[in-house]
């Protein structure tokens, strides 16, 4: 059995619950813990701890895209450097609720 992976994130976010269901259902080892950010400091970002190692923003991402098997859509992305990929999920981050909406 693979080692529990905590995975915290907006909970009033429609994307990021989207993003939890594909996850949910793509996770075959069952070891993903959703829980969320509404009791840590950081709001703006998920967050993927595995065993002592935390992982935010796009690295975040791309240990998701992995343990739910996205193997293609991971390499894609990792195309691009940190940087990148992090100036990207920061604006989807700040604008998150103007494009997708917010959960009540």
């Amino acid at each position: 059995m693979s080692e529990k992976v905590n995975v915290y994130y907006d909970k009033n976010c429609r994307l990021c619950n989207v993003a939890v269901n594909v996850a949910k259902k793509n996770d075959k080892d069952n070891c993903l813990v959703f829980i969320s950010n509404e009791n840590i400091d950081i709001k703006d970002t998920v967050i993927v701890e595995e065993g002592d190692v935390r992982f935010e923003k796009s690295e975040a991402v791309g240990i998701l895209l992995k343990k739910i098997n996205f193997k293609f859509t991971y390499l894609i992305i990792n195309i691009f450097p940190k940087f990148f990929r992090n100036l990207v999920y920061d604006f989807i981050a700040r604008y998150r609720y103007n494009i997708f909406g917010k959960i009540k």
